[in-house]
């Protein structure tokens, strides 16, 4: 039987998976961020490790950007007395977080893709969907695989697609709950707007930050290659042993 804290969840991740941009979106939009770095650092760009980091961090400020503005249009309907605080306090606190982590998953998803993973993968998607949800429940001072599930010391990107599913909900869970004290936050007409906004971007900047860092590790990995196994030595032939001269006949002399 599904638990009332667990529906949350699940209501969550729906709400994301309906807001988030197909692939080709998110495609063209690191083309461009692409264009940014090399303009902005035309140097640092001619290797590809450096390039990779740089549209990173241009993903990063871009989307962080998109949270800032969120975090304070959402919080617009303070201003308005009684009706508008309660409206800004509840049903913008849901809201309000299912568009940020729209946000931070298309920003998880986009620098995979800088990574060379690929997103079109049911499993790559899902791994996105959980790296941004961890990171935004560890960017408040938490940590989620202490909180909620034991980690073994187990990188998320080893997880199989069964328990990627569990852990993405157990994530939304934890975040839909430990998200409601902004909600309080909100109700404050102009504090509010000042804070979400605030708050959104350092939050988004943090999730940019470990998913470029956690994902370059991934990639780092892989091209270590396996230690090449040791030929095995020839076997040498065994010279053919000579057979043994045969002795001449002495022939037999008659008296």
């Amino acid at each position: 039987m599904k638990t009332s804290d667990e529906v949350k969840g699940k209501q969550l991740l729906s709400a994301v998976e309906r807001l988030v941009s197909s692939n080709e979106t998110l495609r063209t939009h690191v083309a461009v961020c692409e264009a940014r770095a090399k303009a902005r650092a035309p140097e640092a760009s001619k290797s590809k490790d450096t390039l990779r980091q740089l549209v990173a961090q241009e993903l990063t400020r871009s989307y962080s950007n998109r949270a800032a503005i969120a975090g304070g249009a959402t919080a617009l309907p303070a201003l308005i007395p009684g009706v508008g605080s309660l409206a800004a306090g509840i049903a913008g606190t849901f809201a309000e977080l299912a568009y940020l982590l729209k946000t931070e998953v298309e920003l998880c998803l986009s620098i995979s893709h800088v990574y060379g993973f690929d997103i079109d993968e049911p499993q790559e998607r899902q791994l996105s969907f959980l790296l941004a949800a961890v990171s935004t429940y560890d960017a408040s001072g938490k940590n989620f695989f202490v909180d909620v599930v034991r980690a073994e010391g187990v990188a998320i990107w080893n997880y199989g697609s069964r328990v990627l599913a569990r852990m993405v909900i157990k994530a939304m869970t934890a975040l839909a709950l430990a998200y409601v004290w902004r909600g309080l936050l909100r109700m404050v007409p102009v504090l509010g707007i000042v804070i979400g906004s605030g708050m959104n971007k350092v939050l988004t900047e943090r999730v940019g930050e470990r998913a470029s860092r956690d994902l370059r590790t991934r990639r780092d990995l892989m091209k270590v290659k396996a230690p090449t196994a040791v030929p095995a030595p020839k076997k040498k032939k065994l010279a053919a042993k000579k057979k043994p001269a045969k002795k001449p006949k002495l022939a037999v002399v008659s008296s």
